[in-house]
């Protein structure tokens, strides 16, 4: 009788195991075919935008639609490469870029520090102002900054966008950085106090070869964000001198209003390749820099 029990009691176990894993598979296929639908979602128009750089005008808008071309053509790519402002437009971007990504970082760490390491009234009050900001939305903020720039002579100066693009980037590095600087042990610190450091030593040698994933994470969503603007330069600058490779694809279109949608996706995607070398190449450190960044 004990041994008929036994057996029925493992017998219902395994039952419930079996089930249970039924369940498991049956929740990870519908996972994974909702992820499949959002991937097709997602990749099939940047399928289209990239096969369309090969095409003619006529092709694209020819109905029904095909993600192919008929015929290979570089005509789009020669268009974008030849333009006259392209590669104008190219040392704009890229040196607004790296000077306001620069100031960010050497501005950011310094702040982050200090709200990392520091205590003092209204501590945590003043680290949530900072990323007051960031939910104000871009677009909104043209009109008040428009007239400090036009009062201060700034209008169509490299200066203006500088200053601008740092103090926007701001709010989000200084929320992250001081949240990398708080999971770094307080005794690392003190240890190099003693021997005798100084505090730019201690941020030189310490401080900041340890957050490295944070630093490099912050450094990547500035330059995404300077290299993507165009609000800023629509707005503060009147001189071709100065503006961006955005600008430039807003002006991409011909005498009657209709986009040659093989140049655009094709300025578009030459634009856009230094982002996506950058991410890939540093895409492992960008997640442990956001997870260190939100951890406390």
């Amino acid at each position: 009788m004990e041994k008929h029990n036994k057996a029925g009691i493992v017998l219902k176990y395994s039952d419930r195991l079996f089930i249970s894993s039924k369940k498991i598979w049956r929740s990870k296929i519908g996972v994974w075919f909702v992820l499949f639908i959002m991937t097709l979602w997602i990749i099939i128009p940047v399928l289209w935008s990239f096969f369309s750089t090969f095409k003619t005008p006529m092709e694209i808008y020819r109905v029904p639609l095909k993600i192919l071309p008929d015929a290979f053509s570089l005509r789009a790519y020669r268009i974008v490469l030849e333009s006259q402002n392209f590669w104008r437009f190219t040392f704009n971007s890229v040196y607004l870029t790296v000077i306001s990504t620069i100031l960010t970082m050497f501005i950011s760490i310094w702040a982050a520090y200090g709200f990392a390491r520091m205590r003092f009234p209204l501590h945590h009050f003043l680290l949530a102002l900072v990323l007051v900001p960031r939910l104000i939305p871009r677009i909104s903020l043209v009109v008040p900054l428009y007239r400090m720039i036009v009062q201060m002579g700034l209008l169509n100066t490299y200066t203006a966008l500088i200053v601008t693009y740092t103090v926007t980037s701001l709010p989000f590095a200084v929320w992250i950085l001081s949240n990398v600087f708080q999971s770094i042990p307080r005794e690392v610190e003190e240890s190099a106090l003693i021997d005798g450091a100084s505090l730019w030593l201690l941020m030189r040698k310490i401080m900041v070869p340890m957050s490295v994933s944070g630093i490099l994470t912050v450094v990547i969503f500035t330059v995404r964000e300077t290299w993507n603007e165009f609000p800023f330069v629509l707005s503060f600058t009147t001189s071709a001198d100065i503006r961006t490779l955005p600008y430039q694809l807003f002006l991409l279109r011909n005498s009657l209003g209709i986009e040659d949608w093989a140049v655009v996706n094709a300025f578009a995607l030459l634009s856009a390749l230094p982002i996506l070398a950058i991410y890939f190449v540093f895409s492992k450190k960008i997640t442990a820099g956001i997870v260190s960044g939100s951890i406390k």
